[in-house]
C-alpha cells in the first residue's frame, strides 16, 4: 500500500496521559507502525509505554529535546507517510486519526496540520497553528534527517514549515475540536509551566526570529487547501 502510516510519538514525563494516547494509536487501521522515543523520561512514562506490546520503543537515558527524539523515530521508520502526535493530548478519539490522515492518503494534500480544542484564539482567528505537534507527510520534507541535530528542542515545526514553503506543499488543516494539549501550567504547575512556556518561546524566535513567525504564517495560510 503506497500510504502505509508510520506514527511517531516523542515521550517526555508523560506518565499519566501517554498511555490514554497509545490506547487510541495501537492497533488503529489506518497506522502501520506506532514508533514511541522515549526521551530520556525520569518518570514511569516507560513502564506505561512497555505495556503495549505492539509499539517500537526506542530509549535512551539522557533527555536530547524533541528534534532530537522525532529523528530517531524518522530514522527507524519504515514508512515514508509519517504522522507525528504529542504524547501529552487529551480527548484524542480514532476518528481524529482518520482525520488527520485522510488528506494524505486521498492526495488532497501534502501536509495535514492539527488545530486542536485549546489552541490559542490567535491561531482559531487565524486557521492555522504553525507549531501544531500533529501532522501528517512525506518524511522526505525533511531532506537528510540529520538536520534535525542541528535544531533546538521546539524549533522541530519552525523547520518543518520551511521545508514546506519552500517546497510550496498544500496544506490541509484538520480542526480536532475534542482534543487538548494541557498547558505547561497544568502540567507542572504555574511558576515551571511559565518558564516552559517561555523556554520554548524563546527557541522558536531562536530557530526563526519574531519576523520569521509572522512571514511563516502568512506564506503557510496561502498553501491552505480547502
Amino acid at each position: 500500500m503506497k500510504n502505509k502510516i508510520s506514527s511517531i510519538i516523542p515521550v517526555y514525563n508523560e506518565g499519566q496521559r501517554i498511555g490514554g494516547v497509545l490506547k487510541i494509536l495501537c492497533n488503529h487501521p489506518i497506522i502501520d507502525e506506532l514508533i514511541v522515543v522515549n526521551d530520556g523520561s525520569t518518570d514511569n512514562s516507560l513502564e506505561i509505554i512497555k505495556k503495549f506490546k505492539s509499539v517500537k520503543v526506542i530509549n535512551y537515558i539522557q533527555n536530547k529535546g524533541k528534534s532530537y527524539a522525532v529523528m530517531r523515530g524518522l530514522n527507524a521508520a519504515k514508512n515514508n507517510t509519517v504522522m507525528l502526535v504529542d504524547s501529552d493530548l487529551d480527548g484524542l478519539n480514532r476518528k481524529n486519526i482518520y482525520d488527520l490522515a485522510n488528506p494524505i492518503i486521498k492526495n488532497l494534500a501534502d501536509v495535514s496540520i492539527s488545530l486542536r480544542k485549546n489552541s490559542l484564539v490567535i491561531y482559531k482567528v487565524m486557521g492555522i497553528d504553525f507549531v501544531s505537534g500533529e501532522r501528517v507527510f512525506n518524511k522526505k520534507i525533511f531532506g537528510d534527517i540529520k538536520n534535525l541535530k542541528k535544531i533546538s528542542g521546539f524549533g522541530l515545526e519552525s523547520f518543518m514549515n520551511e521545508r514546506i514553503i519552500k517546497k510550496n506543499l498544500r496544506i490541509k488543516i484538520v480542526r480536532w475540536d475534542n482534543v487538548i494539549s494541557p498547558r505547561k501550567s497544568v502540567k507542572f504547575g504555574f511558576f515551571s509551566g511559565v518558564i516552559g512556556d517561555t523556554k520554548m518561546v524563546f527557541q522558536i524566535i531562536r530557530t526563526i526570529g519574531l519576523f520569521g513567525i509572522v512571514r511563516q504564517i502568512v506564506k503557510m495560510k496561502k498553501l491552505i487547501v480547502k
